[in-house]
């Protein structure tokens, strides 16, 4: 590998590295910029994902990070015509809304409805009646159901569009896992390779769960592990449901175009297990089919596993190290990773180069000591 000094290395070749690469380049294009890692990763992670933008169905409470996810939404729109205007490629974005039937809720819909009202979330109330008037495919058990002003795209198609992107503008992409670092106490001069030495003068960990050994390697103890998910996708007619569907243990992405529907996710803290289980599979279509029924004999496409990265207080990891002067993190982003991506990208840009407005403490690598 021909040795360069880069201004700033990424290391992680997913939706939140690239981003983290394109917005920099999009702010200052003399940068000399690479993105460094193997894509393969990026299938239990990145492309591993539904791509629901879903602020508040995943939210409970009005913190910091309820108001960067919904900040984050609201970027959403310019961000991908940005994407497919600078990469050349289509990415399917919705912003037709996501249903939470109240049967998901038992105890707590008046609470939900409460917390939707007093945060002025745009939703709507659709009785049983209704419910079956706009969304027939949905099972009469969902009850009265909730719709969402939430978005939804695909995130194997915003991955594909960030990849050119990087490559259109000049970023290299540089296809080699990061193996090691060369460091001192306070810098990192250099990320190791089997192809060799990548030197930069500054330093992105947006390796998602694989961020956990990177920063072993730095001899830095990161909170974090990845969380297991099993998902599938099933064979189903575009014109059977235009919304995403949270609830009854379960969530429905319909990834439109002929793709069929994305049916997920188990939670399950098995460490780097890529298993695939073919009954929790099946659990996955039942229960999902008691939803909608309708996909209990649907045809699967693909089942797949994917790893979360979560930090110990499940909030993300981002901004400077407070052990390396030239080190910065973007990982930690759980179940929100797709959902957080513009957002992240701006405010680790800023953060680099020194124009951001206000540091959020909840995210800051130093309440780890990193």
């Amino acid at each position: 590998m021909e040795q360069r000094l880069f201004d700033i290395v990424v290391i992680g070749a997913g939706i939140i590295g690239h981003s983290v690469a394109f917005r920099l380049k999009r702010i200052d294009p003399g940068l000399r910029l690479a993105v460094l890692g193997d894509p393969v990763n990026s299938l239990m992670a990145s492309r591993a994902a539904a791509g629901m933008l879903a602020p508040f169905a995943e939210c409970g409470k009005a913190d910091r990070f309820f108001r960067f996810c919904r900040e984050s939404l609201e970027k959403y729109p310019r961000f991908i015509e940005e994407l497919v205007s600078v990469s050349g490629v289509s990415i399917y974005l919705s912003t037709t809304g996501s249903l939470m039937p109240s049967a998901s809720y038992e105890g707590n819909w008046e609470e939900r409805i409460r917390f939707f009202r007093e945060e002025n979330v745009p939703h709507e109330l659709w009785s049983p009646e209704r419910r079956r008037e706009k969304v027939p495919t949905l099972s009469d058990s969902c009850g009265e159901v909730m719709w969402v002003g939430e978005g939804q795209v695909n995130n194997r198609e915003m991955h594909d569009a960030l990849a050119a992107a990087s490559r259109k503008l000049g970023i290299e992409v540089l296809e080699k896992n990061a193996t090691g670092f060369i460091h001192d106490a306070s810098s990192v001069g250099a990320a190791v390779t089997d192809a060799g030495e990548v030197r930069g003068q500054k330093f992105v960990l947006a390796s998602g769960s694989w961020s956990l050994q990177l920063a072993n390697i730095l001899g830095v103890s990161l909170p974090l592990k990845p969380i297991k998910g099993q998902m599938c996708r099933l064979q189903v007619d575009d014109d059977l449901l235009d919304y995403t569907v949270h609830g009854m243990l379960t969530y429905i992405v319909p990834w439109r175009g002929g793709n069929g529907f994305v049916l997920g996710s188990t939670m399950e803290d098995r460490g780097f297990d890529p298993l695939i289980e073919e009954e929790v599979i099946r659990d996955l279509i039942d229960r999902a089919a008691a939803v909608m029924p309708c996909l209990e004999d649907a045809p699967l496409i693909e089942s797949w596993t994917g790893l979360r990265p979560a930090a110990e207080d499940l909030m993300p990891i981002m901004g400077k190290s407070s052990r390396y002067a030239n080190l910065y993190y973007s990982t930690g982003h759980h179940r929100n990773g797709i959902l957080q991506t513009p957002h992240q990208a701006d405010y680790i840009a800023e953060t680099i180069l020194e124009t951001l407005r206000e540091e959020i403490p909840e995210f800051s690598p130093s309440r780890y000591n990193l």
